[in-house]
């Protein structure tokens, strides 16, 4: 097959889904090369603020979205499982599965197509061509990186392999069932945890995040114990203990960093998604910077006319300073949530309970509007 006229797409998560189904819908021809030989179909809870609800109705997806997802009506704070603040819901919850079952749906829908057991080996210094492992070759117009937070190509081609650090925070994760209808937090001093429903059946996705110096292995598919979950989570395990059943799977992975990208392209190649700017899962925006990086790199090729150079410049100007600030913003709340004094943690609830702290940071992050952002950066050309 000759793709030398398709944007070759290196993973099947969801900023490369998304950009499949955008880069169709505007008429640019692409095919997603997947080192699986599937789709994914780990489950794990995930939020989908208004930021990329916005993107997913351009793209004809947002009923298909809402009907696999649930949407929380009220987010509940808890400090040493005592509730101090209760705030409105904006975000729909949803198993990150279902997400990529709607996305993958919409691409093969749009006649995409996707090449299975492609691990990619080695890129041509000019980025024109890709060797996988298992000895195919493909010419490609232009090389889209999406293969997330542990992107190869990534740790290749544009960062030193002592940049990746480890961020101090551990992390479990499940689904089990509840009948509890709001997002969840549970704020300690060393560990806070996190639950919410992810679909109508109420289904209950758990994150617990855990301040460490032993670091664990990075990838987030590793089983982890319930007895060790309830140990390390302290009396934040109290609010997850309900969710959890003896046959359950749970998975502990430790959280990683690495250095903001300045500029997330290189030759004919460019970063997207975790690839491009690992999130910590604090903010629970990874997915949705994702989807915004996807929009953007699509909608400015198409108006730029196939312009890869130009639209690599404006991407990138475009997305770094809004990453590296949801990268900073999502730091900042990890400190935040793991506050060791009691007078200070205290001091914090006081603030999130009578000011408008909480709306103000995250509108900071909701309001922002991809399709509206482009229109402006290219009405400067």
């Amino acid at each position: 097959m000759n793709y030398s006229n398709h944007v070759g797409i290196i993973g099947s998560g969801i900023s490369g889904l998304t950009l499949g189904c955008c880069l169709l819908k505007f008429g640019i021809d692409c095919v997603i090369f997947e080192k699986s030989n599937e789709i994914s179909k780990h489950g794990a809870g995930i939020s989908i603020s208004r930021n990329a609800l916005k993107i997913l109705d351009r793209l004809d997806l947002i009923n298909s979205f809402k009907e696999e997802s649930f949407q929380p009506e009220k987010v509940s704070w808890n400090y040493k499982n005592v509730e101090f603040h209760t705030t409105d819901s904006d975000v729909f919850t949803a198993n990150r599965k279902n997400l990529i079952k709607v996305l993958n749906d919409k691409y093969i829908s749009l006649g995409g197509k996707t090449l299975f057991n492609h691990e990619v080996k080695s890129v041509t210094s000019n980025g024109k061509s890709l060797d996988f492992d298992n000895n195919d070759s493909f010419n490609i117009k232009h090389i889209a990186v999406c293969d997330g937070i542990k992107s190869s190509i990534r740790d290749r081609y544009f960062i030193k392999k002592n940049d990746i650090q480890y961020s101090g925070f551990n992390a479990w994760r499940g689904i089990g069932k509840s009948k509890n209808t709001k997002i969840q937090f549970h704020l300690g001093s060393k560990s806070h945890v996190i639950n919410y429903p992810i679909n109508n059946e109420l289904d209950q996705s758990f994150i617990g995040i855990v301040k460490n110096n032993k670091e664990n292995n990075e990838s987030w598919v590793t089983e982890g114990s319930i007895e060790n979950l309830l140990l390390e989570l302290n009396d934040e395990a109290e609010s997850i203990k309900s969710v959890l059943s003896k046959d359950q799977k749970i998975f502990k992975w430790g959280i990683f960093v690495r250095p903001p990208l300045k500029k997330i392209f290189l030759d004919n190649i460019t970063l997207l998604g975790d690839a491009a700017h690992p999130m910590v899962p604090f903010l629970g925006q990874g997915g949705c910077m994702a989807i915004e990086d996807a929009y953007t790199f699509a909608l400015v090729l198409k108006k730029v006319n196939l312009n890869f150079n130009l639209t690599q410049k404006i991407y990138n100007k475009i997305r770094t300073s809004r990453n590296i600030k949801i990268q900073k913003m999502s730091m900042q709340q990890a400190r935040l949530n793991h506050i060791e004094n009691h007078i200070i943690a205290l001091t914090r609830n006081f603030i999130m309970k009578n000011t408008n702290i909480i709306s103000k940071r995250t509108n900071i992050i909701w309001n922002y509007d991809a399709h509206y952002q482009i229109e402006s950066e290219l009405k400067k050309l």
